[in-house]
């Protein structure tokens, strides 16, 4: 699988799961082995529960790899989440979704941002405000915060929800050629590089449908 897909197949199943499960898990990036893995972690009750390898596969501790990108090949999305909910333990979820929160919001605005990149000519990523290094160098607070104030001021507040109590855990920046063009915060908050702020959650409750907020939060950045 292409990075960009490896990439957009990687937010479809987190956010999907973390639509199933609103306010269960907290999401970091992480990159274990030294640098050669490169993640996004599930933390459960502040204690690390998963990573889903952005190359692949799903790694839950004392258990055998699930390859999620092979079965994506033979199976639906929704097939696949359940295979990752079974591998996780959790309960079926009973009759409809539940309410997307802000940060589910967040996650879905993600993955359906990057989900437009898929086979085009730029290369667009989602990378966490905390950058972390597995041990190789000292952890730190990502640069790309310099370009947007608005959220910069915001890094300062922490939250109880805060991910091992690092404010930065809770922002993501989407990213292309490795220029930052939009930070997103899980409190349902984003800003462009122009400056502007959105209340993305907000937005969200009057549209009641994603791909109209990334519209009008993101349109430009769109084909």
């Amino acid at each position: 699988m292409n990075r960009e897909v490896a990439e957009v197949a990687s937010w479809r199943i987190v956010s999907e799961l973390f639509r199933r499960y609103p306010g269960k898990f907290q999401l970091i990036e992480t990159h274990p082995g030294g640098g050669m893995y490169d993640c996004l972690s599930l933390l459960l009750d502040g204690g690390h529960l998963a990573d889903l390898n952005r190359a692949g596969t799903l790694h839950v501790k004392e258990k055998p790899p699930l390859d999620i990108w092979r079965l994506m090949t033979e199976k639906s999305v929704r097939d696949v989440l359940d295979l990752v909910c079974h591998h996780l333990q959790l309960l079926p979820v009973p009759g409809k979704l539940p309410p997307s929160t802000p940060e589910v919001i967040t996650y879905r605005f993600i993955a359906s941002f990057l989900s437009h990149s898929i086979f085009g000519r730029d290369r667009w990523d989602c990378r966490n405000g905390h950058i972390d290094t597995s041990g190789m160098e000292s952890p730190g607070t990502s640069a790309f915060f310099k370009h947007f104030p608005g959220a910069e001021e915001r890094l300062r507040e922490s939250t109880p929800a805060d991910p091992l109590n690092i404010p930065a855990h809770r922002f993501w920046f989407i990213i292309k050629d490795c220029r930052p063009f939009l930070c997103m915060e899980t409190t349902g908050r984003a800003w462009n590089a122009q400056g502007n702020s959105f209340d993305v959650a907000g937005l969200y409750r009057k549209e009641k449908r994603i791909w109209p907020v990334v519209w009008q939060v993101a349109g430009d950045l769109l084909p």
